[in-house]
């Protein structure tokens, strides 16, 4: 019998018991280790001086011999102002690597003996640490690319329907006009217009291994209000190299233009899912159907102002499926421990909420409360 990478004993290289028997020092220590390697190579973040500093051990910090400053393991990241324990942010950081669909803060909260609140924030901190960490470098070979409705799902009205045809056909086959209630629906249930306005495109971007049995090698990611030429073709150029070999996409109209610039192949999922020739989008795809399943199975429901986050959160599940869990839990808890303090979460228990969106395109961002916490 086959055996998938994920299932094997190389992937299995740590298990949840080796945090759980850790103590606190010893957990303290592995992020000791991961920030600055050793105890001899400490670095202020105040005034950047490296060096063994001299070490509190009761309180877990450090006083720096230039500056006099004090400053944790923890000083300076997204992960500043931690009141969990060192053991069960990495108890928490293997649940979350470990996940292969991601993970929700209601099924872990218990399992942690903490709020839920105290998980959806720390994953969404994982999450941030993901996207200002993440690869913006150009696809190049073939890319498959395709879009997928996210948010803003109407829901059913008290009186049910009769159906016809056309809309058991719609479902049946899972097409996206099937997630716009039709005129009948607005007029009895008039809020899934307002429900409308939060859907978003996710737009993905997938180089493919030339390797067929590899898949899909690296993967960006963009939010776009509607799948139109207008938003699609500015994240398109911007991820996806004018050397690339193939641009595959399907049979919507805000793709055509791309031939301007790309060697382009389009498939006709009226029709098929795979040309005669062979030509087809399933890496773009496959992406879309786990995202879909997290966000029914598993998140229930994702907001406009996150979905980047959540999307890039596949994205990168999706680049390092072939890694070794070990590998990718010191590699996310580097890029936690380089990421500085959170833009999208701090405050949130005093009721600061981000006001602006993730999009993944580049451009100046703002954050209207960043100056003011």
């Amino acid at each position: 019998m086959a055996q998938i990478h994920c299932q094997s004993k190389q992937y299995r290289d740590v298990n949840i018991f080796t945090f759980t028997e850790m103590s606190e020092d010893e957990a303290h220590e592995k992020f000791v280790e991961v920030r600055w390697g050793d105890r001899n190579s400490v670095t202020c973040p105040c005034c950047g001086a490296i060096g063994s500093h001299y070490y509190i051990a009761s309180r877990k910090k450090w006083r720096c011999k230039d500056c006099s400053e004090f400053f944790s393991v923890t000083s300076s990241t997204i992960l500043e102002g931690r009141k969990l324990t060192f053991r069960i942010i990495l108890v928490a950081l293997f649940l979350f690597v470990a996940a292969p669909k991601s993970d929700g803060a209601n099924r872990i909260h218990p399992i942690l003996g903490v709020t839920l609140r105290t998980v959806y924030m720390l994953f969404g901190k994982f999450r941030e640490a993901l996207w200002e960490q993440r690869d913006t470098s150009q696809l190049t070979g073939v890319v498959h690319i395709d879009g997928g409705h996210f948010c803003g799902k109407p829901r059913r009205p008290r009186v049910r329907q009769k159906a016809n045809a056309k809309a058991i056909d719609s479902k049946l086959r899972n097409r996206k006009a099937n997630l716009i209630p039709t005129d009948a629906l607005k007029r009895i249930e008039p809020w899934n217009q307002e429900k409308l306005e939060n859907r978003r495109i996710v737009l993905v971007m997938r180089e493919v291994s030339a390797d067929k049995r590899i898949g899909g090698l690296r993967t960006r990611i963009a939010i776009v209000p509607a799948e139109t030429r207008a938003h699609v073709i500015q994240a398109i150029r911007t991820y996806v190299s004018s050397d690339a070999t193939m641009v595959i996409t399907d049979f919507s109209a805000a793709y055509r233009s791309l031939s301007s610039w790309y060697e382009h192949e389009a498939v006709n999922h009226s029709v098929e899912y795979s040309t005669d020739d062979g030509v087809n989008q399933n890496q773009a795809e496959s992406f879309m159907a786990r995202m879909r399943r997290s966000e029914f199975g598993i998140l229930h429901g994702m907001r406009p102002q996150y979905l980047a986050l959540y999307a890039n959160e596949f994205a990168w599940r999706e680049d390092v499926r072939f890694c070794t869990l070990g590998e990718k839990f010191h590699m996310l808890l580097s890029m936690i421990l380089r990421t500085g303090l959170s833009k999208a979460w701090r405050g949130y228990n005093q009721g600061h909420r981000l006001e602006v969106e993730y999009d993944g395109i580049p451009k100046a961002e703002a954050w209207p409360w960043e100056e003011t916490i």
